[in-house]
């Protein structure tokens, strides 16, 4: 029991660690009018935030390896474990010009090739390709929006702490650019979740198809609140910053629906951490373990 619960811990940390190096790295390139190329002295907690993270991630993804239940992905933890190693380096650069990109690059490699282990990984099935693919695309899509979440609701209560109309301005500019990230991020999300082999497969009589039952009741939510922060808040705010509204209501309106979010996302990590340990549906021709 302890060891199933430190594995869930340990997933549930690699992904977060992992999903918030990606929205981090990414921001620069929609949330600046300008180019990332100085985006480290512009944005001072940048930087610290993408080596406690790329630490985090290698700290939670070798907790990880120890406690697999055998030694089937030997090779690709390894690898792993390697480009995580590297990513650390990758934060430390001081010219975030040079190093953002290879960040995203390399966060997108750890996420993806999370799909080449567990479930997944062990299908040799006829779906193999389609499960792996699916897989892949879903925790990359599920990062951008899930980062992207975490550094929003860190910019939103500062702003409302500063209390200064230049921070507010640049995040409602960061909101608006996001839009079309976001748009993407969720269809991805949900196409690519369509065509996973386990959403058909799994039976609400067994705890995999509850939770993943639950798993979807909080995705939409969160899309139900990110279509809120689209089309209601994030222009109430501008309104408000054009002085047609009262500001501090729809900061506070917005603050609090970008925290919902995020807490939701996290929920969303706990349950697919969680999943990961349960037996997974069956797949002809053969039963897969899910670690």
């Amino acid at each position: 029991m302890t060891l199933t619960v430190g594995l869930i811990v340990a997933r549930f940390v690699h992904f977060l660690a992992l999903s918030v190096l990606l929205g981090a790295a990414l921001f620069p390139f929609y949330g600046l009018a300008k180019s990332d190329d100085d985006a480290y002295r512009r944005l001072s907690w940048l930087r610290p935030l993408l080596i406690a993270m790329a630490v985090l991630t290698l700290a939670s993804g070798f907790l990880w390896f120890v406690l697999m239940s055998d030694d089937a992905f030997v090779w690709v933890w390894l690898f792993r474990l390697a480009l995580s190693a590297t990513l650390i380096l990758m934060t430390l650069g001081r010219a975030a010009g040079t190093w953002l990109k290879a960040i995203i690059l390399a966060t997108v490699v750890l996420l993806a090739t999370i799909a080449l282990t567990g479930n997944s990984g062990s299908n040799n099935g006829p779906l193999w390709l389609q499960h792996r693919l699916s897989d892949a695309v879903h925790l990359v899509a599920s990062g951008v929006w899930i980062g992207a979440l975490v550094v929003f609701s860190r910019l939103v209560t500062m702003s409302v702490r500063a209390d200064r109309a230049e921070d507010l301005k640049m995040v409602h500019d960061a909101l608006a650019r996001f839009a079309g990230v976001g748009t993407l991020a969720v269809g991805t999300l949900t196409l690519s979740g369509m065509t996973n082999p386990g959403l058909f497969l799994s039976s609400l009589d067994s705890a995999y198809g509850q939770l993943l039952l639950a798993k979807l009741g909080v995705f939409g939510a969160m899309l139900a609140l990110a279509g809120a922060n689209r089309f209601l808040l994030t222009p109430r705010l501008s309104a408000t910053l054009d002085g047609r509204g009262r500001l501090k209501t729809a900061v506070n309106a917005l603050r609090m629906s970008v925290l919902i979010e995020t807490a939701l996302g996290f929920v969303v990590l706990a349950l697919v951490a969680w999943l990961g340990v349960l037996p997974a549906p069956t797949f002809e021709p053969q039963t897969i373990d899910r670690r």
